[in-house]
C-alpha cells in the first residue's frame, strides 16, 4: 500500500476507533489524569523545609519578586513560572533560602508546591496520548500512562519547587505534537494540520527556554520530521517536488515558533529585572551591568579619554574573569616565583583594584607620570608604552621569564619593584583592538590588549583557572601572559576612570548596551559560565554517572532535616519494580526484534496474529520510543559535568512507555494462545493486564513513604521501614537504606591536600586511608620556603642557578606536597 493511502486508512481507524469506543477511551484518559492530579497532591507538607535545588529556585523567585539581577546558566522561562506561581500565593521574595531551612508561617509552600504538582501530573496524560498516537491501542496507552503514574520518584519531583515538572511535560508535548502532526499527514494544510504544527514548535520553545537539555528534545523532534519528509518524498503516488513546500512549512514553524518563545523568555527576564545586586559586576561586561540600577554607575560621570598619572580599574572583557587587581600576598615560592600576586575577582574592591597607568618613553628611558602640574595632560593613545602601578602597594605589573603557577606553558604576572620603581620587564604596549596606533583610549566601550615589552606576550585572564584557596583569596582568578594572540581573555576595558586633569562628560548609562545587547552578553556569560562549571567536592560525592541509572546502582540523596529533634531525609528513588521491569523490556526490545527477523528469514509457521503484533510493537512502536530514550540518555556519557539521577527522568518517562507496550503486547499474545487453544472468547487483554497493573500499585504503594520522607538514621542498618528492598538489592550503592554503609563512608572520606597540624586534632578525616605512617608536624624533608620580598627576590637563594643537569629529575617533598623541581628549572629565565 502506498504511504499516503496507508496513512489515510489510519487516520480513518484511528476515527473509527475513537467512535465505537468513545466513552471508553475518555474514562481511561480522565480517570488517569484525575488519579496523577490527587496522588500528586498528597505529601506536599513533606518536607516543612527547602529541600535540594529549592534552595536555588526559591533565591531565583526572590530576584524576580525584588527585581534584582540574577546570573545563572540555564534560561529563564522555568524561574519565571516559579516565581509567578510564588507571587500568586502572596509571597513576598523575603524568606533566605539555605539549605534545611524550615520555612516560616508567611510562606504558603504547600501551595506552591501543589501548583507545581499540577504541571507534574500532567506526564500521566501526555504519556497516554503519546502511545495512543503511535499505537492507537487503548490498553497499551492506558498500561503506558499507569507506570508512569506509578513511579515514586517521579511522584517526587512533581511535588516539589523545581524545574524538572515544567521541563518533563514539554518534552512529551513537543514529542506527542510531532505524532500528532505524523498521523495528520492524510489532512496536511488543514486548519488542524498547521495548529499541532504550531504547538510542536512551542512546545519546543518551551523546553529549550527552561533547560538547555531541552536540545535533546529538539534532536528527536527534529529526527521524527525528516522521517515525515522521507515518507511524504517516497510516496510513489505524488511527484518528488512535493515534499519541497513540506520542509519549507515544517522548517519554518519549528524554527521561528521556538525562537520567539526563546526570545520571549528572556525579554519577559530582563523587564523584570531592572536592579543590580550588591557587588556583583564582575561576572559581566562593564557596559552590560552599568544598564542596571543601584549600582555605582548611578548619576556619576567620567571623563571620556584617559591621560597619564590616572588611576584606573581595569577589567577583563572577557565574562567571569572580573576586575585586575592586587594585594600584598606573595606567590608561595612552592609553586612559582614569589613576587607579589596579581589576579582576577569578580568582588570589586577599591584598594586592590586601582591601577595608576604611566607612559614609558623607549628612547630617552624615562617615565611620565603626569605628576608634574604644570604640565598639560597627556592622552593615553594605542600603541603607546605604558607601566602600570599598582596604587595600594606601589609594585608594578610585570612579566618574567618564570611560569605562572597553575597554566605553566604561559609566564607568570606579578607585581614588582617598589615605590613605583619599573624597568623594561615593567613596560607594556597598548594596543586598542579595531584602532590604528595614535587613537585615544577611551573608557567602558573600547577594548585594548597589554602587549608585553620583552616577552611579546599577551596579558590574558583566564575564567578557568582558579588559584588555590590555601594562598589566594577565595575566588580569584589567574593572570598570565602568553604568546598566543589568538587566545580568548586577552581584551581589557576601562571599568572605572579618576582622570582629575579632564572634564567630566560621559556618563556610564550612555555607554551601556540595550535589550537585544543585554540578549547577547547574557548568552555570552551562559555559555561560558556553562564550561567552567566546576563541582565542589561534596557535590562530585554525590553525583553518579549514566551507567548507574537504569540499574538504579546510586540512589539521590535530595536533603535531610531535624524536625523536633527528629532526623528526617529525602531520597529520589524510583520504583525499584518498575525501574527492573523498564530495563526487562529495554532489553527485550532488540531480542524481540532478532526473533522476529529469525522467524520471517527462516520461514516459521506461528499464529499470524502473533507474527504481525510482535512486528507491530517491536519494529515499530518500542524501536521509535527506545530512540527516543537514548536521545535523552546517551549524551550524558560525554558529559563531564556533575550527575545525578532526576538527569534520567526524561529516559525514564520513555522506558515507562515501552514497559506499557510490551506489557500489553505480551498479554494480547498470551490472550490470542488462550483463544485458540480453548476455542472460546476467553483470555481478554484487558483483563489479563489486571495482574501486572496490580503488582505496579502494590510496589507504588509500598514504596510510597520515599516519595515524601523517611524518619530516623540515614544510615541506620537494616532499617523496618525498607525490607523489601533486599528483593531488589543486587550489590546497588545505597547507604541510604543500609546497603553497602561501610564502602560509602570509605569512599567518600575527606583526602588531605597538604600535611597540616591542624588536620591532626580534626576528627573527620581518615588520615591512614592515605597515608601508611603516622602523620608528623615534623617531617624528615625540608620545610617549604618561606615567601620573600619581591624586591629582594635573589635565583641562586632560592635555588633557581643550579644547572639544570643537578637538578634534572630530582624531587622535593615539602609537607607532603611533592613537585619536580627540574620544572622551575626549566621555566626560570635570565632577564
Amino acid at each position: 500500500m502506498p504511504p499516503r493511502k496507508k496513512q489515510l486508512v489510519i487516520g480513518i481507524k484511528c476515527r473509527e476507533y475513537c467512535r465505537s469506543r468513545d466513552d471508553r477511551w475518555w474514562v481511561m484518559l480522565s480517570g488517569l489524569t484525575l488519579l496523577a492530579l490527587f496522588s500528586r497532591q498528597i505529601g506536599l507538607h513533606h518536607p516543612p523545609g527547602t529541600i535540594w535545588d529549592e534552595v536555588h529556585f526559591g533565591n531565583f523567585a526572590n530576584q524576580y519578586l525584588n527585581r534584582t539581577f540574577y546570573h545563572d546558566v540555564h534560561p529563564p522561562l522555568g524561574k519565571l513560572l516559579i516565581a509567578g506561581i510564588a507571587w500568586v500565593t502572596g509571597y513576598k521574595g523575603s524568606f533566605e533560602f539555605q539549605p534545611g531551612k524550615m520555612y516560616t508561617d508567611d510562606i504558603d509552600y504547600t501551595t506552591m508546591r501543589s501548583m507545581m504538582s499540577i504541571v507534574g501530573a500532567s506526564l500521566v496524560p501526555l504519556s497516554f496520548l503519546m502511545v495512543w498516537e503511535l499505537t492507537f491501542s487503548l490498553p497499551a496507552s492506558a498500561m503506558a500512562a499507569f507506570c508512569v503514574l506509578c513511579d515514586t520518584f517521579v511522584h517526587r519531583l512533581n511535588t516539589l519547587v523545581l524545574l524538572d515538572p515544567p521541563l518533563l511535560a514539554s518534552m512529551l508535548a513537543s514529542v506527542y505534537g510531532s505524532l500528532k502532526v505524523h498521523n495528520l499527514s492524510h489532512r496536511s494544510w488543514s486548519v488542524r494540520w498547521w495548529g499541532w504544527l504550531t504547538f510542536t514548535g512551542l512546545s519546543l520553545g518551551t523546553v529549550v527556554s527552561i533547560k538547555y537539555v531541552g536540545l535533546f528534545t529538539v534532536a528527536t523532534v527534529g529526527l521524527h520530521t525528516a522521517y515525515q519528509l522521507y515518507t511524504i518524498a517516497a510516496d510513489p503516488t505524488r511527484p518528488v517536488w512535493v515534499v519541497l513546500p513540506h520542509a519549507m512549512a515544517r522548517g519554518t514553524v519549528l524554527i521561528l515558533a521556538p525562537l520567539a518563545v526563546y526570545v520571549t523568555a528572556f525579554l519577559i527576564h530582563f523587564t523584570i529585572l531592572t536592579k543590580w545586586k550588591v557587588n556583583g559586576g564582575g561576572f559581566y561586561h562593564t557596559k552590560f551591568f552599568a544598564a542596571f540600577d543601584d549600582t555605582e554607575y548611578d548619576n556619576v560621570t567620567f571623563p571620556e579619554y584617559v591621560h597619564y598619572g590616572a588611576n584606573l580599574t581595569i577589567q577583563s572583557s572577557r565574562p567571569l574573569c572580573g576586575y585586575l587587581e592586587s594585594w600584598y600576598d606573595l606567590f608561595p615560592a612552592a609553586w612559582t616565583a614569589p613576587c607579589q600576586q596579581v589576579t582576577t575577582a569578580t568582588i570589586r574592591d577599591d584598594e586592590a583594584l586601582t591601577w595608576t597607568i604611566k607612559k614609558v618613553d623607549l628612547d630617552a628611558g624615562s617615565i611620565f607620570d603626569g605628576s608634574d602640574p604644570g604640565q598639560p595632560p597627556l592622552l593615553v593613545r594605542s600603541g603607546d608604552h605604558v607601566m602600570l602601578t599598582h596604587a595600594a602597594t606601589g609594585r608594578s605589573l610585570r612579566s618574567h621569564g618564570h611560569r605562572a603557577p597553575i597554566t605553566k606553558r604561559h609566564y607568570q604576572v606579578c607585581g614588582y619593584g617598589d615605590d613605583g620603581a619599573g624597568g623594561p620587564m615593567e613596560t607594556w604596549k597598548l594596543e586598542v583592538v579595531g584602532a590604528e596606533n595614535g587613537t585615544p583610549l577611551t573608557i567602558i566601550n573600547t577594548d585594548f590588549r597589554l602587549k608585553h615589552h620583552k616577552l611579546n606576550c599577551y596579558l590574558k585572564a583566564n575564567e578557568k583557572v582558579q588559584l588555590p584557596k590555601q594562598w589566594a583569596f577565595n575566588g580569584a582568578k589567574e593572570v598570565t601572559c602568553t604568546r598566543n594572540g589568538d587566545q580568548p581573555g586577552l581584551e581589557w576595558h576601562i571599568n572605572w576612570n579618576t582622570s582629575p586633569l579632564l572634564p567630566k562628560r560621559i556618563s556610564a548609562r550612555s555607554r551601556t548596551v540595550g535589550l537585544w545587547g543585554k540578549l547577547v552578553q547574557q548568552h555570552l556569560n551562559m555559555f561560558i559560565g556553562n564550561a567552567v562549571l566546576a563541582p565542589t567536592k561534596d557535590e562530585m560525592e554525590r553525583s553518579s554517572r549514566p551507567w548507574m541509572w537504569p540499574t538504579l546502582w546510586q540512589v539521590q540523596t535530595m536533603g535531610a532535616y531535624t524536625v523536633n529533634g527528629e532526623e528526617q531525609f529525602t531520597v529520589g528513588m524510583t520504583n525499584p519494580f518498575l525501574t527492573y521491569l523498564n530495563l526487562a523490556t529495554l532489553l527485550a526490545t532488540p531480542l524481540l526484534t532478532a526473533a522476529q527477523s529469525f522467524c520471517l528469514k527462516r520461514e516459521v509457521r506461528h499464529h499470524p496474529v502473533a507474527m504481525k503484533e510482535r512486528c507491530r510493537y517491536t519494529v515499530k512502536w518500542c524501536w521509535w520510543l527506545a530512540l527516543c530514550w537514548a536521545f535523552h540518555y546517551l549524551p550524558f556519557h560525554f558529559m563531564s559535568r556533575v550527575l545525578y539521577y532526576h538527569h534520567y527522568c526524561p529516559s525514564y518517562l520513555f522506558s515507562c512507555m515501552i514497559t506499557g507496550v510490551m506489557l500489553t503486547w505480551a498479554c494480547e499474545c498470551l490472550s490470542a494462545v488462550l483463544r485458540r487453544k480453548w476455542r472460546a472468547k476467553g483470555g481478554n487483554t484487558s483483563f489479563l493486564l489486571l495482574f501486572p497493573a496490580s503488582l505496579l500499585l502494590a510496589s507504588y504503594l509500598f514504596f510510597f513513604p520515599i516519595a515524601t520522607h523517611i524518619k530516623g538514621n540515614q544510615f541506620e542498618p537494616h532499617p523496618v521501614l525498607n525490607r523489601g528492598f533486599d528483593l531488589f538489592y543486587v550489590g546497588q550503592l545505597w547507604p541510604e537504606f543500609g546497603y553497602r554503609m561501610k564502602e560509602y563512608e570509605v569512599v567518600t572520606s575527606t583526602t588531605i591536600d597538604r600535611l597540616s597540624a591542624g588536620f591532626l586534632d580534626n576528627p573527620h578525616i581518615n588520615a591512614t586511608l592515605y597515608y601508611a605512617t603516622n602523620l608528623s608536624t615534623n617531617p624528615a624533608s625540608p620545610h617549604l620556603i618561606s615567601p620573600a620580598p619581591a624586591s629582594t627576590f635573589d635565583r641562586d637563594q632560592w635555588g633557581v642557578g643550579k644547572s639544570l643537569k643537578e637538578s634534572e629529575g630530582t624531587e622535593k617533598v615539602q609537607e607532603g606536597v611533592t613537585y619536580a623541581s627540574r620544572g622551575m628549572v626549566e621555566n626560570a629565565a635570565v632577564e
